[in-house]
């Protein structure tokens, strides 16, 4: 387990081992390409299983917060597929060594839950504390949660086997990749960042720092940018320096 916790986010989904735990890394950017998005995968992973734990027993006077929470995380791993299908993908097909084609399995897969992705967010988005319903919430995401998560561990092998892409373009590769980090870096700052923050685990597989930040970012997430929404980040699994902390409600799920 990721943490001494008794029920936490790691489940019921299970996470993905990075390939950094399991295989032996080299400089190749295709491996680092796959760790990190092992990494990134993972945090999505964390908070369908914090969102789902959760969802039937939050209070009424919580429910706005759970809501937006909920919304946000939807949409941040909307807008990371997205571009994937519109940019990374395609730029990595360019690359000489890469076939055409070769990553149309992985969009392929997102269409098995991008509808009921969208069903979640639209729920999310147009609920009212008392029109909510958590074990609808549950049923939402039970519709596409497998497929998601099987699409999640998936394109890790897929972006490792990039490493067929021909002798001397390796950089290209990482290029590709990098562009895209920063444009998700795009995102709303008083959402994305403390959010993702909080669904990292520092301790997970021996330890980790992802994703890589300055030093000091932590602080600026947590006391200036992540104000502006912070009832909504107490339903994540870690707090802002990736330390995971318990869910605060479990009901007799605890």
């Amino acid at each position: 387990m990721a943490s001494p916790l008794s029920k936490w986010a790691d489940g019921p989904l299970e996470l993905i081992e990075t390939p950094s735990f399991t295989k032996r890394i080299d400089d190749h950017p295709a491996h680092y390409i796959a760790n990190e998005m092992a990494f990134a995968h993972n945090a999505m992973l964390r908070g369908l299983n914090a969102i789902y734990l959760q969802a039937p027993y939050i209070p009424k006077a919580d429910v706005s917060d759970f809501l937006f929470f909920v919304a946000s995380w939807a949409g941040w791993v909307q807008h990371h597929h997205i571009l994937e299908e519109t940019r990374m993908f395609p730029g990595f097909e360019r690359i000489p060594g890469i076939k055409a084609g070769q990553l149309s399995h992985n969009i392929e897969q997102h269409q098995l839950f991008s509808t009921g992705l969208d069903d979640l967010k639209k729920y999310a988005t147009n609920s009212t504390e008392a029109d909510y319903d958590g074990g609808r919430l549950r049923e939402l995401i039970s519709s596409f949660s497998t497929y998601m998560r099987e699409h999640l561990a998936d394109e890790i092998d897929t972006l490792w086997g990039l490493e067929c892409c021909e002798k001397g373009q390796e950089e290209n590769l990482l290029k590709v990749y990098k562009d895209c980090e920063a444009e998700a870096g795009k995102q709303d700052k008083t959402v994305v960042p403390p959010m993702v923050l909080g669904l990292c685990d520092k301790t997970f597989q021996g330890g980790n720092s992802w994703p890589a930040m300055p030093i000091g970012s932590e602080y600026i997430v947590h006391y200036l940018l992540g104000r502006k929404h912070r009832g909504a980040w107490r339903f994540l699994p870690s707090d802002t320096f990736r330390r995971p902390r318990p869910l605060p409600f479990l009901g007799d799920e605890s």
